[in-house]
């Protein structure tokens, strides 16, 4: 395939999710059931075109760009970088994305707005997809803030539920709080470097850590990470389909992926820092997994701890493991919440929006297995992905990273890591026991979702099941195409497997126990960054009083004194400098009046002035 016909498939590919977003937003009311279709089929098209440039030569890097942006003597461009890395990712997010749009084709039915759902869809996949095609990182905080705006408008896609839109307030504000540090440490980079390039940054490093720190407070909002990780539980407000696209594909991936370009310039400090937040993120989103019983609550909170485990794999400089991690992540993630989808919306049929229950409570569901076979297989087989039975594309990154992990020889590092490991199927199994396994405590009958909602389950159940083997090596989509490979010591593997049936031993023995003391835990979970928002709401009352004391004081002072001044400069023009020119003007008109007394052309008057002159000489000379 040459770099011209690559260039256009990904233009192309960048541009149909936009058109999708431009015929949801123009087509009129009486032809709004036509918008589903059409956007679903354009983002399907896109999906496969994407397949022809990612399967056409893996080796192939090129930069398609042209001139944006000239600040002084340097010139800031604007294109498509086109890597294996930018073009996996870009596939990932586009199937992910066409299998939530054709979910939403039944789960959105007979919602109302769907013409603003499916458009903001649609502007959403844009978006991420810019972000990662951009060329630096100048367009990709342009497409950031993008991906943060869109996922506000569809959390509070529900707007006739407050909480939906207090979600999307809250989602929106705590994440600009790490856009700050991200567009600080910008423009720190403009500064210390002159370019903003990833291939000059990557190529060259000089990524400082200040300003490296600033751009990873930047990711640590935008992809929930302690401490600005509990927006995301509350995110779940949103259609079900938006959250497997927030949590798969999209807002959270941003920046994973962001750090996957630029980890190898960074300082051994930010790294550092990446791998203690990465782990106290992985640590605490297992504990919420486990304490909550929201269906949606529970899978967000994995996705908090699953973002730590690759960020730890990053601060050890594990690219390909995380980025691994990222891509097999994305299917079973995305699986995991649409198989949630197709539980709450048959659990809303079956009970008719009954008042009183809650179908997203686990413990209000179970024997679902025989009910709905199909979402049980499919999320069967994404919960063991995300618990790392071997088999799944999630065994596949774990090891990798528990690899990278084991040759640090820290010993408090690989605990840390192992106890994620093993905490991770003891949640999942949990929720899988509550909806599937448990005997039903309603006796409500339950209806398989429909099939255009079974297929994108089982499609992306499909893809997290891998037996990639290459020359005797375990290898993952993301470590072909970064080619890397990845040999896991025997220890690694027999300890993976022991840990992983353990824990769901573990799980099973104690599936029908509620932790103890879950409200102080989900409290210090839910508001665990509370310290935090006291600290800057006190600083913020202190600087408002501060604000309205002394510095509105002296601003209102200063503007009386000039209020004053004013005054007094108006009264010193009108009488000092104007009574000055007056009298001026007055003294000559007097004086020109006396000269024209002595020149009228009159013999008299001329006689008269001779004579006075004349007296006056000779009083003179005789005084």
């Amino acid at each position: 395939m040459s770099d011209s016909n690559t260039f256009f498939v990904l233009l192309a590919t960048l541009i149909m999710p936009l058109a999708s977003a431009g015929i949801a937003f123009s087509v009129k009311e009486k032809f709004s059931w036509l918008i589903p279709i059409l956007s679903a089929a354009l983002m399907l098209a896109a999906a496969i075109a994407i397949l022809f440039p990612l399967l056409a030569d893996y080796n192939l890097s090129e930069t398609y760009s042209t001139p944006w942006l000239s600040l002084g003597t340097t010139s800031i461009e604007i294109g498509i970088l086109s890597t294996p890395v930018t073009r996996m990712m870009a596939a990932v997010v586009l199937f992910v994305s066409a299998m939530v749009h054709i979910f939403s084709m039944g789960y959105m039915a007979n919602e109302k707005n769907t013409d603003r759902y499916f458009g903001f869809l649609g502007v959403f996949t844009f978006a991420m997809l810019g972000l990662v095609y951009s060329t630096n990182l100048l367009i990709t905080f342009c497409f950031w803030e993008l991906v943060g705006f869109c996922s506000y408008r569809l959390i509070a896609h529900s707007q006739h539920n407050p909480a939906a839109s207090l979600a999307a307030t809250k989602a929106f504000l705590i994440t600009k709080a790490g856009d700050v540090g991200f567009l600080i440490g910008l423009l720190l980079l403009w500064v210390q470097t002159g370019t903003l390039a990833f291939t000059t940054l990557t190529t060259t490093g000089g990524i400082s850590t200040l300003a490296g720190i600033c751009i990873f407070i930047g990711v640590v909002g935008k992809s929930a990470q302690f401490p600005l990780f509990n927006w995301l539980p509350d995110a779940m407000q949103g259609p079900t389909p938006v959250s497997a696209l927030i949590h798969a594909a999209t807002m959270v991936a941003a920046g994973i992926f962001l750090l996957v370009h630029l980890v190898p310039a960074f300082t051994p400090d930010t790294l550092w820092l990446m791998t203690y937040v990465g782990i106290a993120s992985a640590l605490m989103g297992a504990v919420g997994a486990w304490l909550v019983t929201d269906i949606k609550k529970i899978l967000a909170y994995s996705t908090i701890s699953q973002l730590g485990f690759m960020i730890l794999a990053l601060g050890l400089g594990e690219v390909a493991g995380a980025f691994s991690h990222l891509l097999h992540h994305a299917f079973f993630k995305a699986g995991l919440f649409l198989g949630a989808g197709a539980i709450i919306h048959a659990m809303h049929q079956a009970t008719h929006h009954q008042p009183g229950f809650d179908v997203q409570d686990i413990r209000n569901l179970g024997s679902l297995r025989k009910q709905m076979p199909f979402t049980f297989i499919g999320f069967a087989i994404a919960a063991a992905a995300l618990a790392g039975i071997p088999g799944t594309t999630g065994y596949l990154s774990k090891e990798i990273i528990l690899t990278a992990v084991h040759k640090q020889n820290i010993w408090w590092l690989e605990l840390a890591v192992w106890v994620i490991v093993f905490a991770t199927p003891i949640y999942i199994f949990r929720l899988f026991w509550f909806a599937f396994l448990k005997p039903a405590t309603h006796g409500y009958t339950v209806e398989e979702a429909p099939w255009i909602m079974r297929i994108p389950v089982i499609a992306l159940a499909a893809g997290s099941i891998t037996f990639l083997f290459y020359d005797g090596h375990l290898n993952s989509f993301a470590t072909v195409v970064m080619q890397t490979q990845s040999t896991i010591p025997v220890v690694i593997i027999i300890g993976s497997i022991a840990v992983t049936a353990l824990a769901v031993l573990v799980g099973w023995s104690i599936r029908n126990r509620n932790a103890a003391n879950t409200f102080i835990i989900q409290s210090f979970l839910d508001d665990s960054n509370a310290a935090l928002i006291r600290l800057a709401t006190s600083l913020g009352t202190r600087t408002s009083t501060f604000d309205k004391k002394w510095i509105d004081r002296f601003i209102h002072a200063l503007a009386y004194g000039k209020v004053v001044l004013a005054h007094i400069a108006g009264w010193t023009d009108k009488y000092v400098v104007d009574g000055t020119v007056w009298s001026i003007s007055w003294a000559a008109r007097g004086l020109g009046g006396v000269t024209r007394s002595v020149v009228n052309g009159k013999i008299q008057s001329y006689l008269l002035w001779a004579i006075a002159g004349l007296l006056t000489f000779i009083i003179w000379i005789l005084y």
